[in-house]
Order: structure tokens, then sequence, then C-alpha cells
């Protein structure tokens, strides 16, 4: 028999009785107060999810436990939070530590919230997107948070003054951190002399153009004894614009970043006194002069020191002969961009440790021994570029990890040695503007390889087949030589080219069809690669040196075969480029038509295929090319009526001239004197008459890339959280990639 309704009803199961709560031991109240961290510590949580969870435990809280009073540490770190969440922890009376860094929280800073927190001794943060100025009196101050010992407000757009009595008041700070705001106005650190347990200090890089950090202003004497300062990228000391000199007393340093502070006057070499636990100075962007001079006692050392870095000062002189001994375990050198001359002292030729090594853009000279770098077994990165050095280039035999070598412009000599190939982890390497001499390495058995910059040598013979070997390159860079032969058609197999220069060569034979089989388009893996390497690409075109540095990697691609002695006619597949921006096939042999192909180059701006011998119309489809701002086709044998809409509205005779079958514009009438064509350039020539007004390609692309940098700059300046999104992609970004190096960067 079925049941009805009201006989289910009667036969359910009754609820069980009400028991009273048990007490929740303090184990179990650890371990939920363990798993609570977990749960928030790194994940993505949306304001929301993260509001309901702390009012379910303000509820909880009302009944038998007692988890959120207790709670002494909450790290929301690396959230989604874009709120603030201040208004749900008035109950954490018990909390000592907050993290609440790398979130998007923005409003007025909560000096409010903040304040009933009284047994606070962390406050974090940092990388948010808080505003408006920092409470200094009443009763909703930081200046209630006596105990604090901690307080990271960096990377947020705070304003106003920074509130010294504020400061004053925190007596327990160990760890102040107030770099990349909005504070403006003269902060002087005698604010700080009473602050005894001040171990680390972090100040500097604000937006405001009025901001100033002062030492020297009135006598005073520090009470602390800091491990890290940083102020940076900052106005410092003016007008005198003096170093510190409270630093002199600062024994227990282990970081100093004083760069691009504005700092000048004598190089202070008396800092490197007695600084015994130095890890980590940063001198770079200041006005120093004089020369850079260490103490002479064999018996002092500094064997903590890492990393220094005092380039892009005004140092002279010749660098102190016993710098190998004094920095025994030195891991980043980096004195560029100053005035240092003489030779390179052959201490540096046996630091075992030492990974970077930057001599660029200076005034070094001297032949380099052979073998002076086999004591530098780690090393990874030499620059040497823009000096005097002469000579026979070094052997790196015994420095199998290096990823970097640049020395171009200078005058080293004879030739490029296989040994070269053997450097399997080679990522960038610039010999450019040399004298090299003879053929190139036959084996180039270098997989990583980005950048290959040998332009503007005396090389000589063919394009080893080995270069399709190169699966990694971006960046092939061998105009300006003497090399022959046929291209190989192994460069087809580089999948990620981007700028191929074989210009101002002996190149003969046809143009490979091939081209099609790579790509030629920019992306982030060039741009990642200038990020880390920063290499500066020259191509000499029209007698024009065109530099691309590190922020036009991403948008320029090139393909330049110009003053060689090819022959045959344009193959269609060039048409199948589209990522190309700039193509220059000038003084060659070339005949045929200009392929209609050509409209498929939909990113092309500069097209130069002047002083060939090509024939027929050019064709009307081109016309679709809207990024097309310098056209060269000067002295070939065209014919017909060029294409007048688009941009080819804009050519006029200078890109036409010497075809005497062909009209232009809206006149009917051709070219009445045909001149002859300019001849070719000779190998290694400095002149080229050729052309493509690559002038106009240079502007075209800077403006291009302007345009794109000014409206990310302006997205970063009006948007704060796009601002902390890019500093917290580059942080990460940099820990990944380089987390090996950077351990101990924060101690």
């Amino acid at each position: 028999m079925k049941m009805g309704l009201r006989e289910k009803v009667a036969t359910a199961p009754s609820a069980p009785p009400a028991t009273t709560p048990q007490p929740v031991s303090i184990e179990e109240e650890c371990a939920e107060v363990e798993s609570l961290r977990q749960k928030f510590n790194n994940n993505l949580f949306s304001i929301k999810q993260s509001s309901d969870l702390l009012m379910r435990l303000q509820n909880e809280d009302n009944g038998s436990k007692s988890t959120l009073k207790r709670l002494e540490t909450l790290d929301f770190s690396f959230n989604n939070f874009k709120e603030n969440i201040m208004e749900f922890l008035y109950s954490l009376i018990s909390l000592r530590k907050l993290i609440l860094a790398h979130n998007k929280i923005g409003g007025l800073f909560p000096s409010k919230e903040l304040s009933v927190l009284c047994n606070l001794k962390s406050l974090d943060l940092s990388f948010n997107d808080l505003s408006g100025s920092l409470t200094t009196q009443g009763p909703f101050s930081l200046g209630n948070l006596t105990s604090l010992q901690t307080l990271d407000l960096s990377h947020n757009s705070l304003s106003g003054n920074i509130p010294e009595p504020l400061l004053a008041r925190l007596s327990s700070l160990e760890h102040l951190s107030l770099c990349f705001n909005n504070f403006e106005g003269l902060f002087s650190l005698n604010i700080l002399a009473n602050q005894s347990k001040l171990k680390v200090l972090q100040i500097g890089h604000m937006s405001s153009k009025t901001f100033q950090v002062q030492t020297e202003n009135i006598p005073w004497n520090a009470s602390f004894q800091l491990e890290d300062l940083e102020i940076f990228s900052c106005k410092l000391n003016l007008p005198t614009r003096t170093f510190p000199s409270f630093l002199s007393s600062q024994n227990a340093l282990r970081r100093v970043d004083l760069s691009e502070a504005n700092l000048a006057g004598t190089f202070p070499n008396s800092f490197f006194m007695n600084k015994p636990r130095l890890k980590y100075m940063f001198l770079s962007k200041n006005s120093f002069v004089g020369s850079f001079e260490l103490p002479v006692n064999q018996s002092q050392q500094m064997n903590q020191l890492y990393t220094l870095d005092i380039s892009n000062n005004l140092i002279e002189g010749e660098l102190p002969t016993n710098m190998g001994f004094f920095f025994p375990f030195l891991d980043y050198l980096d004195v560029s961009s100053n005035r240092f001359d003489g030779s390179i002292p052959s201490s540096i030729g046996e630091m075992s440790t030492l990974t970077v090594l930057d001599l660029s853009y200076n005034n070094f000279s001297g032949n380099v021994p052979k073998h002076f770098f086999k004591g530098c077994i780690s090393l990874q990165s030499l620059l040497v570029d823009n000096n005097n050095f002469n000579g026979a280039f070094p052997s790196f035999v015994r420095s199998p990890n290096l990823t970097r070598i640049t020395a171009s412009r200078n005058n080293f000599e004879g030739q490029i040695t296989e040994e070269m190939c053997e450097l399997i982890r080679l990522l960038a390497l610039d010999l450019s503007y040399n004298n090299f001499s003879g053929a190139l390495p036959s084996c180039l058995n270098m997989p990583s390889a980005g950048l290959i910059s040998l332009q503007g040598n005396s090389l000589t013979g063919t394009i080893p087949e080995a270069v399709g070997g190169l699966q990694s390159l971006m960046f092939l860079l061998l105009g300006g030589n003497q090399l022959q032969g046929q291209i190989p058609n192994q460069i087809c197999q580089l999948k990620y080219l981007q700028i191929l220069d074989l210009s101002q060569n002996n190149f003969t034979g046809s143009v490979p069809s091939c081209f099609n089989s790579t790509t030629f388009a920019s992306g982030k893996q060039s741009l990642l690669f200038g990020f880390f390497f920063n290499p500066l690409l020259q191509l000499i075109i029209k007698g024009l040196s065109l530099s691309y540095n590190t922020e036009l990697l991403e948008i320029i691609t090139v393909l330049d075969l110009s003053s060689n002695q090819l022959t045959g006619e344009i193959p269609d597949q060039i048409g199948d480029l589209s990522g190309l921006h700039a193509l220059n096939l000038s003084h060659n042999h070339l005949e045929g038509p200009i392929p209609t192909s050509f409209h498929n180059l939909q990113s092309i701006e500069s097209m130069d295929l002047s002083n060939n011998s090509l024939s027929g119309e050019i064709p009307l489809q081109l016309e679709d090319l809207h990024y097309l701002s310098v056209f060269n086709v000067c002295y070939n044998n065209l014919s017909g009526k060029a294409p007048n809409q688009g941009q080819f509205g804009t050519f006029d005779e200078s890109s036409y001239r010497g075809n005497q079958y062909l009209k232009w514009g809206n006149s009917n009438r051709g070219n009445a004197t045909l001149l002859p064509p300019p001849p070719n350039l000779p190998s290694g020539g400095d002149n080229d008459d050729s052309v493509i007004d690559f002038t106009s390609f240079c502007w075209s692309s800077v403006a291009s890339f302007v345009t794109v940098l000014l409206t990310f700059v302006t997205i970063l300046w009006i948007n704060p959280y796009w601002r902390r999104v890019w500093f917290y992609f580059m942080e990460e970004l940099l820990f990944k990639c380089f987390g090996w190096f950077l351990e101990d960067a924060f101690y």
C-alpha cells in the first residue's frame, strides 16, 4: 500500500537532541589557525569570498570558539583584494603580524582601522593602491602602534609629507620601507636619530618631483646600526649633493643603494673601510669624480661583498690593481659608463666567483692576454664594448658558463676561433665593429644563442651550414664584411629569426625562396631577451648607423640583403612574411617583376628595391600596405603608372627616379632624363647611396614605439593598480628567472 505525504512526515526520523558545545583544545585551535593561514596564503580569493569567510569566523567567534580573538598572524598576500578589508579585522585584538602585500587594495590609508590593533608588531601593506596621507595626530593614528617593529608601505600612492612626528613615536621600529609612493617635501634623517633598533630603511623613488632627503642639514649622531639602507632615485643632500657622512659609522651594513640619488663630489673611497658585512653596494647614476682607490693594507678584505655597481658616473684613472684580492668573492662588478682607462688589473682574472663583469663604455686599452680569464670559472656575462682594447680576443675555455659576450667597437683582431663553439650556453655574442678577419667558425654549436652580431669586421669565406643548428637565434647580423658564396638555405631553419642583416658583403646566387619558413615576427621572447641582455643592435644602411635597443626589440623585424651580388627574380614567398617591418634588397642584380604577393606584407614600413634591374609595373595591390612610410624603387627598369592611393599618395620623385618608362603621381610624364644608377658599394664600404630612406623608417619605428610606450606609461601613471601589477610582474619574473642569483638579496 502506498504511503501518503502525511504518513511520510510522521515516520521521518526526529532531529538529534541539542548538545552542549565542547571546549576546543589548544592543539585543535592551532591546527585551525594554521589551516586558515595555508588556505589564504598565495591563493586567489575575491573580496566577496574573503569577506564572507571573515564574517563567518566572526559569527563563530561569538560561540564556543575563540579563533579570531587569539589569531596572531594573518597573511593575505598575493590575493585579489580590491577594497579595503580593514573593517573586518576589528576583533583581531591579539594580532601581531598583518600581511596584505601584493593586492589591489585602494582607497584612503586605513589609519582608523589600524589604530585599534595595539599589539601589532609587523604591518606589510606594500604593492597596493592606497592613497591619502598618514595621520599623525588624534586617536586614529599609526602612532598608537607603539609596538610596531616592521612597517612596509612601499609601492602605493601615498602622498603628503612623511610624518616625522609619527616616526618619532614608533620607537620600536626595526624595518621602515616607504619607497615608491607620492610623498613630497623634505625628509630629514635626523628625525630617526633615536631609533636605536632601526636596521632597515628604504626610501626614495617618489612620483613627486619635490621630494628630497637630507642627512647633512644639522649635526646629529645615529643611535642605530643599519643593515639595509636604500635611498635611491631621489634628490639627496641638496644643494651640496655630498655623500652621507653618517654612513662612516654604520659598520653593520649589508646592503647600500644610493643609485640615482643626484650625488656628486669625489668618489667616497673611505666608505669601504670597516664595512666587513657589506654584501651589496649600488652607487650608479650619480656624478662622482676622481679615482677609485682601495686600501693597500694586505690584511684588509671585504669577504662578504657580492655586488658592486658604480656605473654611470665620472670616475677616471685606472682600476685598483688589488681589486681581486680586496673583493675575493665578488659576484657582480659593474664599472661601465665612466672614464676609466689603462688595462684590466690582472687580479680580476683570478676572481673565481665573478659571474658578471661590465667594463663597457670606458677608455680601457691594451692587449688582453689570451688566458687572462682562466681563473674566472664562474663568469657568465662579459661586457667590454666601446673601449680601446686591441690584439687577439682572449680565450674562454675555462668559462663554460658564459651566456653573454659583448666586445663591440674595440680594435680586436685575428680570427674568431673554433673555441667559441664550445660555449654551448652562450645566449648573446656581439663582436661587431672590430678588426676580425678570416672565416667564420665552421661549427657554430651554440643552440641557445639568441643574438650573434659580427658586423663591421673583415670576415671572409662562406656562412657555414651549421648555422641551421642555431634554433634559438633571433638576431643574426653579419653585414659589412667580405663574406661570399650563396646564402645557405639552412638559415631558413631559424624559426625565431627576427633580424637578418647580410648587407654589404659579396654574396652571389639567388634570394632563398625558403625565407617563408621563418616567421620574421617579433614577440615576447625578444622582449624578455632584451630585458635581461639589453643588446644594442646596429644596422649600417645608407651610411646611417641605426641602433635598435631593448625597447625596440619587440616591434622591429628586418630582412636586409642589400649591397651584394644577388641575381635572379625576387621569390614570391617573400610576400608570406606578414610580420616583416623592413625589407632591403637594394644594390643587387635582381630582375623580373615586383611580386604581387608583397601586398601580404601588412606590417611593412620600409621597402627598398632600388638599384636593381626590376621590370614590369608596380602592383596596384601594394596600395593595401597601410603602414608603408618608405618606398624606394629608384634605378630599375619599371614601367607603367605607379599606384597613387593610400600611402603611395605621399611618395614623390625620390622614390621612383631612374625608371625611364615609369609614371607617378598625378602626372602622365615619366622621367625626362634617365640618370645612371650609383655603383654598388664595395664590401665594407662606409657610404650607401641606395636610397631607402632609413631615416624615415627609423623615425617611423621610433614614432610607433613612442606611441605604444606613451600609452603604456599613461596607463601606469593614471591607474596605480596596473602600475603595481607591472612592478609585481617584474619582481616575480626576476625571482623566477634569477632566484638563484637573488636568493641572498632579501635576508
